[in-house]
């Protein structure tokens, strides 16, 4: 048995080292050739790792150390350490250190320590440090840069990640920015798109030309046209803010859950009345109304926009300060335009009914001076080509219901 048993291991360790000689990987100076598998190596070139290869149109091997540059294409049965070329498409079935360049395509499973060029895209079943390409990126964690002028796709960035149409990862800690569209459930920096960024938790910044989507964001959303979030612990700025709770907004409407809604009527010294809607956060609340000049028939219709800020609030009083812009017009040539700073004492008959009245300061403007009849304390006025202008001290008065 003892025999038998020691002529059966000796049999088996003959066999495995002639196996693993026959299967090793040879290395070699270089690799020349055509295409697979008219070259040096000929049909045992995957067998073959070569420190410098060099093919007129494809070329095949196991692994390379250097330079590999293939006219059309090169496919590698192993690592990459130093530069792959190629004209068309790259494939590495392991790791890629140093460089990955295709005209079109480049494909690897690993490249943490290595850039990734290609004309149309690059792909990478693991980790990548860089990649760029004219279409389209994917890799699992990139900790470093990724940029298309399509898409990009990640599990993580570490770094930035830029697109001319449409960047997605599910986690970012750095930048995200697009041409059209940024998403990620978890932003840890800035997320950035022309039109619009979606994501549930974001500490930093969201910038978006048309609108920000997020659950929970610590720090600013900034939008051309709409801001939407749960809780807001930081600042909103666009032209229509959403949000259940925020502590700054600052735009035209605002609709948060636990802020200020006011909707009034006012008057000042030129006889222009507006029903105004003020809406906001606790401190800052965002101006816009529709009215008319109640005096000049040519003055038919008017708009109010501004900003207004509370500075002090009790049970029955409250004290504002607003910059509010008003523009009256009969759209057939007749306009006036003022700016005006004032400050509104607020008396709170009950809950929901507040009265106010205050000074302004105003710089006027108007297209036809027959059509101004101004009642405030005139500081400057000037008239060049029946345009008047002015500054004057006045008054604004109305009352406030709040909802």
């Amino acid at each position: 048995m003892k025999t038998l048993a020691l002529k059966s291991s000796l049999f088996s360790l003959i066999f495995f080292t002639f196996f693993s000689i026959c299967f090793a990987q040879e290395k070699s100076p270089a690799h020349l050739g055509i295409f697979y598998p008219i070259s040096t190596h000929g049909t045992e070139a995957a067998n073959y790792t070569n420190n410098f290869s060099l093919h007129v149109l494809t070329g095949l091997s196991g692994g390379e150390n250097g330079a590999a540059i293939y006219g059309l294409a090169g496919m590698v049965k192993g690592d990459v350490n130093g530069a792959q070329i190629s004209g068309l498409w790259n494939h590495v079935t392991g790791k890629v250190v140093g460089a990955q360049i295709a005209g079109l395509l480049n494909q690897t499973s690993e490249a943490s320590e290595a850039a990734q060029l290609a004309g149309l895209s690059n792909i990478n079943l693991g980790n990548s440090a860089f990649q760029a390409s004219g279409i389209f990126n994917k890799a699992v964690l990139v900790n470093g840069g990724q940029f298309a002028g399509i898409s990009n796709i990640a599990d993580q960035i570490d770094g930035i990640q830029a697109s001319g149409i449409a960047s997605l990862s599910k986690s970012v800690t750095g930048m995200q920015v697009s041409g059209i569209a940024s998403i990620s459930p978890k932003i840890d920096g800035a997320q950035i798109a022309g039109i619009a960024t979606i994501s549930k938790t974001v500490k930093g910044v969201q910038i978006a030309g048309i609108s920000n989507v997020a659950e929970h964001v610590d720090g600013v959303q900034i939008s051309g046209l709409v801001n939407q979030a749960k809780t807001v612990k930081g600042m909103q700025v666009g032209l229509i803010n959403i949000a259940d709770s925020s502590d700054v907004t600052i735009g035209l409407i605002n609709i948060v859950k636990n802020g200020d809604h006011r909707l009034g009527v006012s008057i000042d010294e030129n006889f222009n009345s507006f029903l105004t809607l003020r809406s906001g956060g606790k401190r800052v609340y965002g101006i816009l109304g529709l009215g008319t000049n109640l005096e000049v028939k040519d003055l038919k219709y008017g708009f109010e926009a501004g900003l207004g800020l509370n500075l002090a609030e009790s049970r029955h009083f409250r004290l504002d300060v607003e910059g509010v812009s008003k523009y009256l017009t009969d759209f057939e040539g007749s306009d006036f335009s003022k700016f005006s700073f004032q400050l509104l004492p607020t008396l709170k008959i009950s809950q929901g009914i507040h009265l106010f009245a205050g000074p302004s300061l105003s710089y006027m403007h108007s297209s036809d001076i027959e059509a101004v009849d101004h009642t405030g304390l005139t500081i400057w006025d000037e008239t060049w080509r029946e345009n008047y202008q002015a500054v004057l001290l006045g008054f604004t008065g109305g009352i406030n219901v709040k909802f």
